[in-house]
């Protein structure tokens, strides 16, 4: 699987603005294991990738309540 970048990179001036890419960064990795997941038969392997996508969509709410301050 070949990873392609979601986002555009612009360096980011502000606080809000790091935390947005932040946010950007951890939705694109649940993705990720999300797409992995659809074909994977290994048990074992999908249980990992649900505990990784459970961690980022722990990171994105932090992430928003960050941003909601």
């Amino acid at each position: 699987m070949k990873y392609e970048r979601k986002d555009e990179f612009t360096k980011p001036n502000t606080p809000i603005d790091i935390l947005n890419l932040a946010l950007e960064k951890e939705k694109s990795s649940r993705d990720f294991y999300s797409n992995l997941l659809i074909d994977l038969k290994n048990s074992a392997l999908k249980n990992v990738l649900k505990k990784l996508m459970d961690s980022e969509n722990e990171h994105i709410q932090i992430i928003k309540r960050m941003i909601d301050k």
